[in-house]
């Protein structure tokens, strides 16, 4: 290690991290500003409780095996909202519908890979 030091390569290896990780902030920071996922000053065109109950009617039956536990809005299929609903019995797989804001309900297959 002593040698790499005395040579120079342990302090340039130094300046070019703190290079790299100062533009990996910038760019993200750029980039962060850059995507707006959706205008919070415009209020969804679909009310909450109307695309819950949407979401509740394509859950069917298994209303009773599952509970929601996050919603919100989301731009990815369509803008609309997300709801997300786990099993109160066990751990399985999430079931995740998107209520999209004509009214259009679709469920994400999670068992899947991405």
């Amino acid at each position: 290690m002593a040698q790499l030091f005395s040579l120079g390569v342990a302090p340039h290896f130094m300046k070019m991290r703190y290079i790299l990780l100062g533009l990996l902030v910038v760019a993200t920071a750029v980039f962060a500003r850059a995507v707006r996922l959706w205008d919070n000053t415009k209020p969804p065109a679909l009310p909450l409780p109307a695309a819950y109950q949407l979401a509740v009617t394509a859950l069917g039956q298994a209303t009773n095996q599952f509970h929601c536990v996050s919603a919100g809005v989301t731009t990815d299929p369509g803008p609309g909202w997300d709801f997300t609903f786990y099993s109160t019995n066990a751990a399985a797989i999430p079931r995740c519908f998107c209520v999209e804001f004509d009214g259009t309900v679709v469920e994400e297959d999670l068992s899947k890979p991405q």
